[in-house]
């Protein structure tokens, strides 16, 4: 008995020696994260070194070598990581449990000199007909298309612009009734009706519309389709009532799916699950015959469960999925791997509700969003290195619609008070 309790002893001591020396792994796991990457230069390509790279609060930090590579070591995430480098703008990395590779492009601070270009040019119509109201419109490589109207829309046709105003082409009367113009994914142009569509071709000065197809099987093939690259296709698809959207691609040779994210608003889905009696009525799609009845419905989905506003776009050498409900930027290469993310700041604006827009000028590869307060929209610039949003102006009609800008100019939708038909087209320099 001695003996036995003799050796239970030694192995009790020599247990707690080990947890001293040796802490658990599931401490060390939660103590520490090590992230890894190279940084590079958004134009060449090349790696940079001797970028420093630091915990914002701490004394963390490594600098990058030759060929840009990093490593390092923090206590704890999430947390802000400054990474700065003489000759370029500094970045203000978010870091979490998403990955702990990144690769970081660094812009060269010399392009700041284009933002003390000022523009004096005031709002102008861009399209203006004592006949026509405009329908819908869509800007492709510069070139303006409008869906416009008269008569009540008995009378429509497509018109095809360039930005100084000119006519490109047009089509014939519309023997349809269009409802919308829209670009898919691989630049094509479409005009949509609530049960067909065709595709636009632009021959000469004349827009012909072609390859007919329903609406239900357009929408199954090219709706959630964002982006297409050599290689990939990339959609977004729609669940639970609006409440998610699940980012993906699809390889075009292989047609292997590859997941890339997901967005969702936590703070919806933790009052769903405190409210099971909002699950009934968001499932619910048919409004309640009983005057009461629907205005609780109707609360619920136009109000306290409205789809969440998210988008993915291409800039530059990203896929970038603006993360509005966590007010986060997510980049991807375009390859979809997880490169970096960016937190937003709306919070720090005090020009209204933020919209939760994002507005992309392809032409400048410039990001923009919008406030509102008392229908006036203000436009803020999104600076891609930090997340900061810079002022940029307010339009100067109240309620606009449809916000598009293009090469540094901001076209919107306007009703312009004094007859039923009376929708213009207006632009105006940033």
């Amino acid at each position: 008995m001695n003996s036995s309790f003799s050796h239970i002893c030694r192995l009790f001591v020599a247990g707690v020696v080990l947890c001293l020396v040796f802490p658990a792994a599931g401490q060390g796991q939660e103590q520490f994260a090590f992230f890894y990457g190279k940084v590079l230069d958004q134009s060449t390509k090349k790696g940079l070194s001797n970028v420093n790279l630091s915990i914002a609060g701490t004394r963390t930090g490594t600098v990058s070598g030759k060929k840009g590579d990093f490593s390092f070591f923090v206590d704890s995430v999430p947390c802000m990581l400054m990474v700065s480098h003489v000759g370029y703008k500094t970045k203000a990395i978010y870091l979490d449990n998403t990955s702990y590779s990144l690769t970081l492009y660094l812009e060269p601070a010399a392009e700041e000199l284009q933002e003390v270009e000022i523009k004096a040019r005031q709002q102008e119509f861009f399209f203006k007909d004592e006949l026509y109201s405009v329908r819908d419109y869509e800007i492709d490589s510069g070139n303006i298309y409008l869906l416009v109207y008269k008569t009540r829309l008995l009378y429509t046709e497509i018109l095809c612009k360039r930005p100084n105003g000119d006519t490109l082409a047009r089509s014939p009367v519309i023997r349809f009734t269009p409802d919308r113009l829209f670009r898919d994914c691989m630049g094509y142009m479409h005009v949509l009706s609530n049960d067909s569509g065709f595709q636009i071709n632009r021959v000469g000065p004349r827009l012909e519309l072609t390859h007919p197809v329903g609406l239900k099987r357009f929408d199954n093939v090219l709706k959630d389709c964002i982006i297409s690259t050599p290689e990939t296709f990339y959609f977004q698809k729609v669940v639970d009532k609006g409440q998610q959207v699940e980012y993906y691609g699809i390889d075009r040779k292989t047609l292997i799916r590859k997941n890339i994210s997901s967005v969702t608003d936590e703070k919806k889905a933790r009052m769903l699950r405190r409210n099971p009696g909002d699950v009934g009525l968001l499932w619910s799609t048919k409004p309640p015959d009983s005057r009461e009845d629907f205005v609780t419905w109707n609360y619920v989905h136009k109000i306290l469960y409205r789809p969440i506003k998210t988008a993915l776009f291409r800039i530059g050498d990203y896929l970038c999925i603006f993360n509005t409900p966590e007010k986060q930027i997510e980049f991807y290469d375009m390859q979809g791997n997880y490169s970096y993310k960016l937190l937003l700041y709306p919070d720090m604006v005090h020009d209204g509700r933020w919209t939760q827009e994002v507005l992309i000028d392809e032409a400048t590869t410039k990001v923009y969003t919008t406030f509102l307060r008392s229908g006036i929209c203000t436009l803020y610039r999104i600076d891609l290195n930090n997340g900061n949003l810079k002022r940029v102006m307010e339009l100067p009609h109240p309620f606009p619609q449809k916000i598009k800008i293009w090469n540094g100019e901001a076209y919107y939708l306007y009703d312009v008070p004094g007859t039923a038909d009376n929708k213009m087209l207006f632009r105006q320099g940033l």
